[in-house]
């Protein structure tokens, strides 16, 4: 049975979204961008998940919007105005996911692609990766809060930069940016991504969703501390996890965390 155009697979605790519209380089379209909610609460809900991979299938991560779809905006004009509710939708739900998130990139990653992995928490590439934003290309005005993301990560020179021109931007300099986090070899990225995800399940997921939770806080503008960050500080020395951190220091031996 064909699989669907977003799915979720679990290997253990690392749960991966697979974006699979290999014959149209993954280009999104609607049905994909609201597969893409549903896979995420799939994964937010299910207690076994630590960690969240996000990838495309056939050696692209996603080539960008589908332009055929986009082409209803010309004749139809509610479309713009339903396909920008969806997309916001779809990619707040990824940015707000409570666990870890990875995005796994090969091949093109462009306009549409590049803002799902901004939503995820980090980003792996290998050296066949290519970046663009490029709705100058097309007379179009990239949304504020893919700009924003995009700001936060690169700057606001650099984002000029990228929307300015709308130029394929190599994985090397996208690097440089720090539009990536980790370029690897090609032949190493699924095992460099899984490595680290495991990192992160042996972890304290308590520690991790609550700094998750911080970081954001900080992009949003926090710059003190509030009752709310307050609370997630002193209220986990409370947590099983914390005492089964504490015991296993003091033992010299792995913790077995049990949060979830």
């Amino acid at each position: 049975m064909p699989k669907a155009a977003v799915y979720l697979d679990r290997d253990g605790a690392v749960a991966t979204i697979h974006l699979n519209r290999p014959d149209k380089r993954n280009a999104l379209n609607t049905e994909m961008w609201l597969g893409l909610i549903d896979a995420i609460e799939a994964a937010d809900n299910d207690t076994a998940v630590k960690v969240v991979i996000v990838t495309g299938e056939g050696g692209t991560f996603a080539a960008g919007q589908d332009i055929e779809e986009l082409g209803k905006g010309l004749t139809d004009h509610a479309w713009p105005v339903a396909a920008l509710d969806v997309i916001y939708r779809s990619q707040k739900r990824l940015h707000t996911s409570v666990k870890p998130t990875i995005a796994k990139i090969r091949g093109a990653c462009v306009g549409g692609g590049n803002g799902i992995a901004l939503c995820c928490d980090l980003r792996f590439a290998d050296t066949t990766a290519r970046f663009g934003i490029t709705p100058g290309k097309l007379g179009l005005i990239y949304p504020a809060l893919d700009t924003k993301r995009l700001v936060d990560v690169v700057g606001p020179s650099r984002a000029k930069d990228i929307l300015f021109t709308g130029r394929a931007i190599s994985a090397d300099e996208a690097k440089s940016y720090g539009l990536i986090d980790w370029l690897v070899e090609p032949a190493v990225l699924d095992k460099a991504v899984a490595d680290y995800a495991q990192q992160i399940c042996d972890v304290s997921q308590h520690s991790a969703r609550g700094t998750k939770r911080v970081v954001q806080a900080v992009l949003e503008g926090l710059s003190d501390e509030t009752d709310e960050t307050r609370k997630l500080f002193t209220e986990s020395f409370k947590g099983e996890d914390f005492k089964e951190g504490q015991a296993a220091f003091m033992a010299k031996r792995k913790p077995r965390f049990t949060f979830s």
